[in-house]
């Protein structure tokens, strides 16, 4: 291999690697963020911590790797040769007898590398990623039971009950100014209400 094919891979490489990482990164970004707004009255505004709110965004920013790197092949490649063909330097590599397969070929070895990379990610980190993801919001509302409910608004979780409270406390457990619609009997309907309470899991995990 001559110098100057060797000088041409290494400006093809430096050329697409920037771009590559830009979309990349604007990519996943926007992926997480539509992702975690289907999980976004689970986790923001309910109590969860700063750190808490980090370690979603880590689980969910490592399950949508694969689906952002593909984007980010696509949009480095149109811009690299996009530079190229608009400075002319495209023609001038194959004016010097450069086949435009040999010009692309550093350019195939990294998107190869780059979709065994994902592969790996999808088999083996994945599925680890999103039991982390489910486990951690099955514990924070074990350790926050008043989470998924949200201050006067009718809640419909618990089958057969409408739950509404006016307030609930930090700690994730003390609520006020309850009103419970009990329609579990479907022969009569019970309304129960609470200046205070207390939501709790029980020792098993039942309930």
């Amino acid at each position: 291999m001559s110098p100057r094919v060797k000088n041409i891979d290494r400006m093809l490489i430096k050329g697409f690697i920037s771009p590559f990482v830009i979309s990349f990164s604007i990519a996943l970004f926007v992926l997480v963020m539509q992702t975690l707004w289907l999980y976004i009255d689970d986790i923001i505004g309910k109590g969860a911590g700063f750190f808490v709110i980090l370690e979603f965004l880590l689980y969910l920013s490592i399950s949508l790797i694969p689906m952002a790197l593909p984007i980010g092949v696509l949009l480095a490649g149109v811009f690299l040769f996009g530079n190229l063909g608009e400075n002319y330097e495209l023609s001038s590599m194959k004016s010097a007898g450069i086949s435009l397969l040999r010009i692309m070929r550093p350019i195939i070895i990294i998107g190869a590398i780059i979709g065994g990379l994902s592969w790996i990610c999808s088999d083996y980190i994945i599925p680890r990623s999103n039991l982390k993801f489910l486990s951690r919001l099955h514990d924070l509302k074990r350790q926050k039971p008043t989470l998924s409910i949200s201050e006067g608004v009718f809640n419909e979780d618990f089958y057969g009950y409408v739950i509404r409270i006016e307030k609930k406390s930090m700690d994730g457990m003390h609520i006020e100014k309850i009103q419970i619609n009990d329609h579990s009997n479907p022969n009569s309907q019970t309304l129960i209400l609470a200046k205070k309470g207390v939501m709790y899991v029980t020792n098993g995990g039942s309930f």
